[in-house]
């Protein structure tokens, strides 16, 4: 038996042993009839049978981080819902999309700006960049703009793994931050001058360049960078590959 046939086989069985029941939907994929307990965060639930449900293609901000809950508080309006499982991550969440009626949650999560896109599969891929861009041109929440928006001049070496900063707003960036378009963050715990250079390695700051302290943060093929001010509000965005 291959493993896509396990796969949907497990399915089966668990959705027998939950009560829960599985239907084709209009694109012959297989859904379940499932029931939300409990909102994690604004891109992961718990199942009333004890799953925990990564959602696919989004990422929303880390809790306690500004917009963490609107995603969150938006998931918790729905308690019966469809599941279209996708395997399972490195930490054995299931991957879905859920639905409620007419309404695909994933893209509606990045269409009202809770959420950007992330590692979207090709099918999807403009789904979800329509659904961005609506977002980001309307600045909804994680894309509403900071007075200081295009302020800075930024430049990436994905190869050699770090960001040349350069700013002409007489700008504080103590409290402000810096992020992947994963959950890899870098603050500022104090001001830098006008211009600077940010390495994603280990070193030792000096008065032009700070060192993140990772091994790796922009991939080669594609990535994206947020940088917000102290408020959270967005200063700058780029995406590449």
């Amino acid at each position: 038996m291959n493993k896509k046939a396990s796969f949907f086989l497990a399915l089966a069985i668990t959705a027998i042993i939950t009560g829960n029941y599985l239907f084709f939907a209009d694109d012959g994929l297989v859904r379940e009839k499932v029931e939300i307990s409990r909102v994690l965060d604004g891109d992961t639930v718990e199942l009333s049978d004890g799953r925990k449900i990564r959602l696919l293609n989004i990422n929303t901000p880390e809790k306690e981080v500004s917009y963490s809950e609107l995603g969150k508080d938006y998931l918790s309006s729905f308690k019966e819902v469809e599941l279209e499982s996708d395997g399972l991550d490195r930490y054995q969440r299931t991957l879905g999309r859920l639905y409620y009626q007419e309404t695909y949650i994933n893209l509606e999560i990045v269409r009202r700006g809770y959420a950007h896109s992330y590692l979207v599969s090709d099918k999807e891929e403009k789904l979800f960049d329509d659904a961005e861009e609506y977002a980001r041109k309307n600045e909804l929440n994680i894309w509403d703009r900071s007075e200081f928006y295009d302020c800075l001049k930024v430049e990436i070496n994905k190869y050699d793994e770090y960001l040349d900063v350069e700013e002409s707003c007489k700008i504080n960036f103590k409290g402000w931050s810096i992020k992947d378009e994963s959950t890899k963050t870098y603050s500022f715990e104090e001001d830098i001058g006008d211009s600077f250079r940010l390495y994603s390695k280990k070193g030792e700051d000096n008065e032009k360049e700070l060192y993140w302290g990772r091994e790796k943060i922009w991939n080669d093929d594609h990535d994206e960078v947020f940088i917000r001010d102290s408020a959270g509000l967005l200063v700058y965005y780029n995406s590449y590959g």
